[in-house]
């Protein structure tokens, strides 16, 4: 793909109707197809607002970083206050950085000495169970063992049936999400009864977490003292941290063990890596940057399969990029999916292939032609927990157990809020006769 700087509406534009007919297919394929069409910026037309697509880092830059005061969270994710409330997710401008910095001290790097042993342990009890020859759904698995660690290391505590019916309601949530992305009133929103209860449900968790005397989790403290949270705040960081905390996490997890099924060469790697530098011991903040093939696969695993797959963001005020005037009220969009596929950037993109992030054998690339976390001043706050934890189950797994594919092709990408596979990720687990 030639670098293309649209200064005016392309002769060649691609219609509306085609361009959603494409999205509502396959959002994937239209995004890639219509940055192959028109290159770096690309332009469409959605009845009276503007859509442009950028592909270029220099341009992510512009949005996430240079001109980040400009660009405001999308409609879309605006309306995710109807699950996730006012939390970090949501909020804006002033608001956004102060909650930042009052959160800030629960993530940074010296902490995860604190969230490691939890991750250990979870990891432990989640395997402790598994058979030899059995079948295994890594996607419930994972899905479930993210979210008792991020039960215990944020809140210090996992009530009984919280997991459960955490995990239920996330399943309905995904499932109406959009729902809660039309323009609707709460009022219209609760005739859905499983909506409406889905939120109960969380709500329940969350209080009965609050309520805990004896969680002295650095987070929780954070929510609980500061003075500058309401209530209703506290609340709503507390429930996107739980599902922003594991949801993610737990689907990256699970695409690495379909990629890493299915490159067995690529896991006997980890594997090696795993019995040299742990042994018998479980991952210590030592041993993390060590696991440097644990972490590559992470990063790969990323790239090609990234949980946060596009962004939007709209202009609030006129502004140019790249030589293109992008009216205010436009509606921006960044890809992963397509920035981490551009061959440009990446040598045979289509190819799982970790050793790509060692240095010797990654070229100099531009800064943002690799966000899966995104960038600029809302990267994601948990990167560092996330890439922690990734790597440390990879490795106490990979060091006892061999995976197998129990299906013969890898999952599809199926894009939603999230990048999930089209099918839930299964594989044969065979214990490994290590010393």
């Amino acid at each position: 793909m030639e670098t293309n700087f649209v200064l005016e509406q392309p002769a060649y534009k691609t219609s509306t109707f085609q361009f959603l007919w494409k999205v509502f297919r396959n959002p994937l394929q239209a995004l890639s197809d219509l940055a192959n069409e028109q290159g770096d910026i690309a332009r469409v037309k959605l009845r009276r607002r503007d859509l442009f697509l950028l592909n270029h880092p220099s341009f992510i830059e512009e949005v996430l970083v240079k001109q980040a005061d400009n660009f405001i969270k999308g409609p879309s994710l605006q309306r995710a206050r109807a699950i996730l409330g006012g939390g970090l997710l949501t909020s804006e401008g002033d608001e956004h950085l102060s909650q930042r910095r009052a959160l800030q001290p629960a993530f940074h790097r010296h902490k995860m000495e604190e969230y490691l042993p939890l991750m250990n342990e979870n990891t432990l009890a989640h395997i402790a169970n598994w058979k030899n020859g059995e079948r295994v759904d890594m996607s419930e698995g994972m899905m479930r063992l993210t979210l008792n660690i991020a039960l215990w290391s944020f809140f210090g505590s996992a009530p009984e049936g919280a997991v459960g019916k955490v995990s239920d309601a996330m399943k309905t949530l995904v499932r109406l999400f959009p729902l809660a992305q039309m323009p609707l009133p709460e009022s219209a929103r609760s005739l859905f009864p499983s909506f409406k209860e889905a939120k109960a449900s969380l709500s329940g968790v969350i209080e009965a977490l609050l309520q805990n005397p004896q969680n002295d989790r650095a987070l929780i403290h954070i929510l609980k003292e500061s003075r500058q949270f309401t209530d209703e705040q506290v609340r709503a960081h507390a429930l996107t941290f739980l599902l922003a905390g594991h949801e993610t996490t737990a689907l990256l997890l699970a695409w690495c063990w379909d990629l890493l099924a299915h490159h067995p060469g690529a896991q006997t790697k980890l594997q090696t890596e795993a019995d040299a530098i742990l042994g018998d011991c479980l991952p210590a903040p030592e041993d993390l940057e060590k696991l440097v093939y644990a972490r590559a696969v992470v990063k790969e695993t990323l790239r090609m399969r990234p949980p946060a797959w596009a962004m939007g963001r709209e202009a609030a005020q006129d502004c140019e990029i790249g030589g293109q005037f992008i009216p205010a009220g436009s509606t921006v969009i960044l890809s992963q999916w397509v920035t981490h596929h551009d061959s440009r950037f990446y040598d045979e993109p289509l190819l799982f292939r970790p050793e790509r992030w060692f240095d010797f054998e990654m070229p100099l690339t531009p800064r943002y032609s690799y966000f899966p976390f995104g960038g600029g001043s809302r990267v994601c706050i948990g990167e560092h927990f996330a890439m922690t934890e990734a790597a440390a189950i990879l490795a106490v797994v990979a060091r006892r157990w061999n995976i197998a594919p129990a299906q013969r092709e890898p999952a599809l990408p199926k894009p939603s809020v999230t990048l999930r596979p089209d099918k839930n990720v299964k594989v044969v687990i065979a214990r490994r006769a290590v010393s």
